[in-house]
């Protein structure tokens, strides 16, 4: 299950990766659009994080890409407690997240403007603790050209409303950085398992 599946490329992934089902959420129908292009035999259903359109221990894996800081705040307990209950014993969770980093935070316009939440791996550790999850792993990860990218990505998708140019070249720059760098201050990613 993707939570917050935006335009379905884990979907695609997934599915050329072998898994027999994938579920993508997102809050609204219209959000859809993108995602039944990109991976027509993936399953998507309206609903969040928080509520969940699935019978429990569903799941072998949930993931939730860079969506944990847009939920409203103080629902992250919430959010974690209703994975929990979709997936499976021994199940994994994937998150996500921009990371609580003062280089991170003041260069994301969204941090200043609205409040969009950066976390530090201890806070979201404990977090998921209280949720029921053991974390198995917290890295960092992206560095300057990930910074550059979610500056040129926030200016013209939000104000040019059009594609990034050179996308392609940030985007091989950005997994390479991802690939070789453990010691990032861009993004947060934490894996954890259901204990409870």
């Amino acid at each position: 299950m993707d939570i917050g599946c935006s335009f379905g490329w884990f979907e695609k992934m997934a599915l050329e990766a072998g898994c027999k089902s994938v579920l993508g959420i997102e809050p609204k129908e219209k959000d859809f659009y993108l995602a039944r292009q990109e991976a027509p035999n993936a399953l998507l259903k309206v609903g969040s994080a928080i509520d969940i359109p699935c019978a429990s221990e569903t799941f072998d894996l949930a993931v939730m890409f860079d969506v944990l800081e847009h939920l409203p705040k103080n629902s992250e307990p919430i959010a974690f407690r209703e994975i929990k209950r979709v997936l499976r014993p021994g199940g994994i969770m994937v998150v996500s997240t921009p990371f609580h980093f003062w280089l991170s935070n003041i260069t994301d316009p969204a941090w200043w403007l609205i409040g969009h939440r950066h976390y530090k791996a201890e806070k979201l550790a404990k977090m998921l603790a209280d949720s029921g999850f053991a974390v198995e792993s917290a890295e960092r990860r992206g560095r300057i050209f990930e910074l550059i990218s979610i500056l040129l990505l926030y200016f013209f998708k939000w104000v040019l409303r059009r594609e990034m140019p050179f996308k392609n070249w940030f985007e091989k720059k950005r997994i390479s950085e991802y690939l070789t760098d453990k010691d990032g201050f861009e993004t947060l990613y934490v894996r954890a398992v259901k204990i409870i």
